[in-house]
């Protein structure tokens, strides 16, 4: 991951792909991963160096625009993206999500709790799911997501129990705020 994001900043799409698919991906696909999973994953890590700092180019760019501080720009780039980090991990330890033998079956449940998996992380991360997250409930909502992204049953099962435990607490203090608010 850290070579990918450091052989992609600044470089085009293309330059990105020769130049990661020819350092990084032999390593992983020695790791024991497949061919097209370990190209998408070191791929896709050295497009995300587009949001990461220091070289941050997009979010640099999005700073210009927005005549905000470059830094700060990519720094919450970066924290809004997170989500975004797990996907090639998912890549690696689930090739269903690439279509590498599976059943149309199984990359619906795949993609399924991908993303119910990466809503739960960005709502930690963010600190807001139905209304602010306060510490508790955003462990919740962050181990949840993660245990969701991980492709095992039992981790799925175990990961949306604290995700729905998660949401409750934000849907009852939910509740509260708006009934205070309503006074």
């Amino acid at each position: 991951m850290i070579s990918s994001i450091l052989l992609g900043m600044g470089v085009p799409t293309t330059a990105n792909y020769v130049i990661t698919s020819t350092i990084a991906a032999p390593a992983i696909i020695q790791l024991g991963v497949p061919v097209l999973a370990a190209h998408m994953f070191v791929f896709y890590f050295g497009i995300i160096a587009d949001v990461t700092p220091p070289v941050a180019l997009a979010a640099f760019a999005a700073s210009g625009i927005a005549k905000s501080k470059p830094m700060e720009t990519a720094l919450n780039a970066s924290k809004l993206a997170i989500a975004a980090f797990l996907v090639p991990y998912i890549f690696v330890m689930s090739p269903a999500l690439l279509m590498i033998d599976t059943t149309f079956t199984q990359v619906l449940l795949m993609i399924a709790t991908s993303v119910v998996g990466m809503t739960g992380v960005a709502a930690a991360v963010s600190g807001y799911l139905l209304t602010n997250a306060r510490w508790p409930e955003r462990i919740l909502l962050f181990a949840g997501g993660l245990l969701m992204i991980h492709p095992h049953l039992q981790t799925d099962l175990f990961g949306l129990s604290l995700l729905v435990g998660g949401f409750i607490i934000q849907r009852v203090r939910y509740g509260w705020e708006k009934q205070s608010r309503e006074r």
